[in-house]
């Protein structure tokens, strides 16, 4: 999958949602994969697992979860 087209999908799904969204957000993708995030990101870091729409979508999230939770603590 190209980089644009992973662009196209993952932004209108992570627009506007402040943190409260992003958990509800990334609990869905746990509840969905049977996993929790910090061992999804965990997996993704070690290459175990095949690119999907929904992946790109959860790595997404995840990580404008840390970067907003970061701001929060400032």
């Amino acid at each position: 999958m190209k980089t644009t087209t992973r662009k196209k999908l993952s932004k209108p799904k992570i627009q506007n949602v402040g943190i409260a969204g992003l958990k509800k957000k990334l609990a869905a993708f746990e509840k969905k994969y049977k996993m929790p995030t910090t061992i999804f990101l965990q997996k993704v870091e070690r290459g175990e697992l095949a690119e999907s729409n929904d992946f790109i979508d959860w790595l997404g999230l995840a990580e404008i979860h840390q970067v907003a939770m970061k701001e929060k603590t400032k």
